[in-house]
């Protein structure tokens, strides 16, 4: 278990630019077994579950976090865009992918100078978010670092629940 990880992660940037995360939901969705199990249940339980638990990540770390999924059978002409406990989420238009609205954010952060990571599990998209200069994490590795936020977040509320 990380102990303050956290923490010491949100108050390390204190003054500096916010960061922007974007996660490929399904990527993630299926890479945790906790969310890959709840696919049982629906693709519903499992989209909610995730973004309840990047909100919290959020929270702590003060990250600026969108979450982007694959319209499955939308015939929206646009992005569907919504604010859910403070996570951008985000579906693609029919006709596009995930991937392709992850990659335009990612570009456009970079371009503009902004700190901006990339959750996934994708190699071909790792590769070209590192060549806009974007930094990539796992979906192993976010899930560690929400799993720290979230421990951070339990203890904050223990403290002050005393």
């Amino acid at each position: 278990m990380s102990t303050g990880s956290s923490s010491s992660r949100a108050s390390s940037r204190c003054g500096l630019d916010q960061v922007k995360l974007i996660v490929d939901g399904y990527n993630v969705i299926h890479a945790w077994p906790s969310l890959k199990r709840l696919l049982g249940v629906s693709l519903e339980a499992a989209r909610d579950k995730l973004v309840e638990r990047l909100a919290v990540y959020g929270q702590v770390t003060g990250d600026d976090v969108t979450v982007v999924f694959d319209a499955h059978r939308s015939a929206l002409p646009t992005n569907s865009e919504q604010i859910v406990d403070g996570v951008r989420v985000i579906f693609a238009r029919k006709g596009h992918s995930a991937d392709q609205v992850i990659e335009r954010f990612a570009y456009g952060a970079a371009s503009e100078g902004d700190p901006v990571t990339v959750a996934t599990s994708d190699h071909s998209q790792s590769d070209l978010v590192r060549g806009m200069g974007g930094a990539v994490i796992s979906a192993p590795e976010l899930e560690r670092q929400v799993i720290a936020a979230e421990d951070e977040m339990s203890r904050r509320v223990q403290k002050y629940a005393k």
